[in-house]
């Protein structure tokens, strides 16, 4: 459960107001005081140690403030906890100012029935703070809270009908605070609350250790033994300072063991998501030297990891295996169990592409005869024979794919499901056929699409899915996967993304597609003109790069030149929206050089035209910009720019 920000900040300046105010009151009873007569040690200790209660209350807010990192439930009670004893050291020094003048006796009253209230509502949240902290189930406590709620509202009427009867204290006609007959019950709510909360931690202790058990003993036992002192020593209420210093043991001890233990976790996500994107393809289009179709994949990682993947591969020349699957669970167990999924589906896609429900069945016992942790994974993988345009597909237990055929509209194509693998052995699979004609797009995808929520937890649903392939504009896969991710973003307003979201486009395009022309036999990357892109941009260079063995040093010297280039062309080219930029990479391994073009239809700009920047000067005194141009020149061999048929094109060379 998140902390609301407005939440911190609200509590915070709060905190300051009663510190500010509990201040400048101390300040003006002294110099009301000193001038007439000497100032009772009572109220010094007293207004002292109120004034460093709320010191200490206030650091402890400004800490809870700038430590975003703990957002569990637990911190919220804790807040409420700091918050409420903040406010009885601030009534506790009112009473003490006010005490003795006749002028303020109903200012008195009220401080002190006020601070009589905050006992009793810190012993309820004390309650709430174990429970939370110990992740209990509200069920398994839900009779002891609903006793404690309705406890502390009686508690807190008998304290609203005290200034009536006087039985906990009163105060006398001259302004002077009294005790009253049955001041000794006045702390039985608190004292009960606390005993039903140390015993619930004795009896849950395996889940702490030691020294957390400790901790939470020593709050309930402070205040007790302040309370009995105080019983016998009239004249000190020390209660406020003791359980601030008490509610520092349990941030220092409690709390910050949590954050070490969630950063633990957040390293451990990271690791997740790291093994989870190494796994997966990522530069397009994947067989440039192949027309016969079109092919583009995407995922968009949740901030919870999840097991999502794709994958896709030719086991020979005219077989093409595209596969999509979803593991259950979340966080590196999903994340492993992608890793071998998708290991053991590609091994047997290798050898077996000519039956994927063979696949399916294989890798299923594979899984189930070591899944220790019953985790089972959804997968929909087809076969396309690229030569005739036959797909054969097989489902296990996935969402439902949709297709397109030449000049129609995207569908689903409902059938019955099969089980996902991993849950249950020696399962026969389903196999399904379709003929792709050039021309045909299938679209497939996780629930992650489906599932995304909006702000009123909507569903994005099949229906809108649909809805957003069949809008108008180009129909080539990497346009259709934006436009969907487009969508899902504008759908989702802001919501948090709870799954990943993961798809991929298939176009036939049929064996006598013509290939485009290229360009002095360039390989080439069309990409938005996004700052998203760049990865991608990068990783289909160095696998070029590496291809002809060029040296690491020139090799980031180049990758330095493509990312200042891109960076500029996703910033600039298109000021009023999206666009697309061409990456042509001409590398001759003979003459040990490479040529980088980069084409975008943006607005027309030379960067060669600008005068290089002096470098002489100081960066204060220098204009802004042209320097990463200017590097890009001095690093390499060759710099030129065009502009040809409503195109920018900048080419970059580098011998090696």
């Amino acid at each position: 459960m998140s902390i609301d920000k407005k939440r911190f900040d609200v509590s915070a300046f709060l905190a300051s107001l009663f510190f500010i105010f509990g201040t400048v009151l101390g300040i003006i009873r002294f110099a009301l005081v000193l001038p007439t007569r000497t100032l009772p040690t009572a109220s010094i200790i007293n207004i002292s140690a109120d004034i460093g209660c709320m010191a200490l209350g206030y650091v402890l807010f400004i800490v809870t403030v700038v430590d975003r990192s703990k957002n569990e439930e637990n911190l919220n009670n804790y807040l409420l906890l700091l918050f409420t004893c903040f406010c009885s050291a601030f009534l506790d020094e009112i009473c003490w100012i006010v005490d003795g003048k006749e002028r303020y006796i109903y200012l008195n009253t009220v401080a002190n029935t006020l601070y009589f209230m905050a006992a009793p509502v810190m012993a309820y949240l004390f309650w709430r703070y174990v429970i939370s902290y110990l992740g209990l189930e509200q069920k398994k406590v839900r009779k002891f809270t609903i006793f404690l709620s309705i406890g502390l509202v009686v508690a807190i009427l008998i304290r609203v009908l005290n200034p009536l009867f006087g039985y906990y204290f009163f105060v006398k006609p001259d302004g002077t605070y009294q005790r009253g007959s049955m001041y000794l019950l006045s702390n039985t709510y608190a004292y009960t609350a606390m005993l039903l909360t140390l015993i619930l931690v004795f009896l849950a202790r395996k889940k702490f250790k030691t020294h957390q058990v400790v901790t939470l003993y020593l709050y309930a036992f402070f205040p007790l033994a302040i309370g009995v002192f105080t019983v016998f020593t009239y004249g000190l209420s020390l209660s406020s300072p003791v359980i601030m210093l008490v509610l520092l043991l349990m941030y220092c001890i409690l709390n910050v063991f949590q954050s070490r233990e969630r950063s633990l976790s957040d390293r451990e996500l990271q690791m997740a998501s790291t093994i989870q994107g190494s796994m997966l393809p990522h530069v397009f289009p994947p067989f440039p030297d192949r027309h016969e179709f079109d092919l583009h994949a995407s995922m968009n990682a949740a901030k919870e990891v999840g097991g999502d993947f794709y994958d896709f591969y030719m086991p020979d020349s005219d077989h093409l295996v595209i596969t999509i699957a979803d593991v259950s669970g979340k966080g590196v167990p999903a994340a492993l169990m992608m890793m071998v999924t998708k290991t053991l589906l590609k091994n047997r896609g290798l050898t077996d592409f000519g039956d994927c429900a063979k696949i399916l069945s294989m890798v299923n016992n594979q899984l189930c005869g070591a899944n220790d942790l019953n985790m089972f994974v959804t997968v929909w993988i087809g076969i396309l024979t690229i030569s005739t345009g036959e797909l054969v597909t097989s489902n296990a237990g996935h969402e439902y794919p949709a297709l397109m055929r030449a000049g129609g509209e995207f569908e689903l194509i409902k059938g019955r499901h099969s089980p996902p693998i991993g849950c249950v052995e020696d399962i026969n699979y389903k196999i399904r056929t379709f003929k792709l004609n050039p021309g045909d797009i299938i679209y497939i995808y996780t629930d992650g699409v489906t599932d995304a929520n909006n702000t009123d937890r909507k569903l994005f649903g099949e229906a809108r899915l649909l809805e957003a392939l069949n809008l108008p504009g180009d129909k080539d896969v990497v346009s259709i996967n934006r436009r969907i991710k487009d969508c899902l973003n504008s759908y989702m307003e802001g919501a948090e993304q709870f799954d990943d979201i993961t798809m991929l486009c298939l176009k036939y395009n049929g064996v006598n597609a013509k290939e485009e022309p290229e360009i002095n036999d360039m390989k080439q990357l069309k990409v938005n003109a996004d700052i998203s892109e760049l990865d991608n941009v990068l990783a289909f260079a160095d696998t070029i790069l590496e291809e002809v063995e060029c040296p690491s040093k020139a090799q980031m010297q180049i990758d330095i030149a493509i990312e200042e280039i891109f960076v500029n062309i996703a910033h600039y080219a298109y000021p009023e929206g999206q666009g697309q930029a061409t990456i042509l990479i001409d590398a001759d391994t003979e003459a040990k050089s490479v040529a980088i073009t980069f084409e975008d239809e943006g607005i027309p700009y030379d960067p060669l035209k600008n005068e290089d920047p002096d470098i002489t000067l100081s960066a204060d005194d220098r204009p802004i910009g042209g320097l990463g141009i200017f590097m890009v020149k001095k690093s390499m061999d060759d710099m030129t720019y065009e502009y040809k048929d409503g195109k920018n094109r900048l080419t970059i060379k580098k011998s090696f």
